[in-house]
């Protein structure tokens, strides 16, 4: 086997691979969603409660600004605390 003919089997390998998580994260997402659960503490999205390696770009993350933000008040709060 030719190193171009591995690369298309693990492409073909890898999105087949990728097509089996995602039927099972929706099965996942359907039983998770099921009426005996509290709306307000679920996760809004299935990407969320199971990100896979193309959904990454799709989580939302906080920006750097607020961290520092977040930062500072903690430290704040620490030294009042203190």
């Amino acid at each position: 086997m030719t190193w171009a003919e591995f690369q298309i089997r693990l492409f073909a390998y890898k999105r087949i691979d990728l097509y089996k998580w995602q039927m099972l994260r929706e099965m996942m997402w359907t039983t998770y969603i099921a009426p005996h659960q509290d709306p307000k503490k679920m996760v809004k999205r299935k990407e969320i409660f199971l990100p896979l390696n193309n959904d990454k770009k799709d989580i939302p993350s906080v920006s750097k600004d607020h961290k520092d933000n977040f930062i500072k008040a903690f430290q704040k709060w620490q030294q009042e605390i203190n």
